[in-house]
């Protein structure tokens, strides 16, 4: 019979347990949030079980972009098992680059002596920006109305890929309320053009929104009173 996969399941970290001999796997997601792409996974751990392999065998693991385009190629061997038993093996990854939004798939493929013979794609993840916030006019007016001590106002430094230059945005929930000395509006349509290039900040925009309403960082000297204030209250 044909070989066949199981199952390709994929996280942050695993490997074989020295004490169970068995397969662990840990942080396993199916989705990738980020507010900027492009963005490197610094390791990424797969899993594939494998039916029918009866003898020592080469694959090659092909993962593609959204749109189709092989991102990367990665060559494993799996040893063969009696027949009835599957066969499991381990895949790392390190530094896998994703360079836009959308659906990541792999291809697995087996290595045979007169060319590579398919065996079954799988979907990795899905590349996304964080959720978008949506804000009410009640929930607007009642963030506004604590602004002493959550926040309202967020400064950002965006470094445009492949340049030295930094801007320097400042997005406030009111929009009405001014813009501090040395920074920009952070772009209506969330778009910020360098060279000819359109770079979409609109993963940013929405990870800032969620900030707002959050309390205030406490300031180093409140810190520092705080800690002062336990100190004496144990004594």
């Amino acid at each position: 019979m044909a070989i066949s996969l199981n199952y390709f399941l994929i996280g942050e970290f695993g490997g074989i347990n020295q004490q169970t001999g068995k397969i662990d796997l840990g942080g396993v997601f199916d989705v990738v949030t980020s507010p900027i792409f492009p963005l490197v996974i610094p390791n990424i751990v797969a899993i594939a079980s494998f039916d029918e392999v009866n003898a020592d065998t080469l694959f090659e693991l092909r993962i593609n972009d959204p749109e189709e385009e092989i991102l990367a190629k990665v060559e494993f061997g799996v040893r063969g098992q009696y027949p009835g038993l599957a066969a499991k093996q381990v895949i790392g990854m390190q530094n896998v680059a994703i360079y836009k939004r959308g659906k990541y798939t792999a291809d697995i493929l087996e290595k045979t002596p007169s060319g590579y013979k398919f065996i079954k794609s799988v979907n990795l993840f899905t590349a996304m920006y964080p959720p978008k916030r949506r804000f009410t006019e009640e929930e607007v007016l009642d963030i506004l109305s604590k602004k002493e001590d959550v926040i309202v106002t967020v400064k950002t430094d965006y470094t445009i890929p492949g340049h030295e230059e930094v801007k320097k945005f400042q997005l406030n929930l009111d929009g009405n309320a001014p813009i501090e000395e040395g920074y920009e509006p952070f772009p209506e349509n969330d778009k910020l053009e360098a060279d000819g290039t359109v770079y979409d900040l609109e993963g940013i925009r929405r990870n800032i929104e969620w900030m707002f309403g959050q309390p205030k960082p406490k300031a180093k000297e409140e810190v520092e009173e705080n800690i002062e204030a336990i100190e004496k209250t144990e004594e």
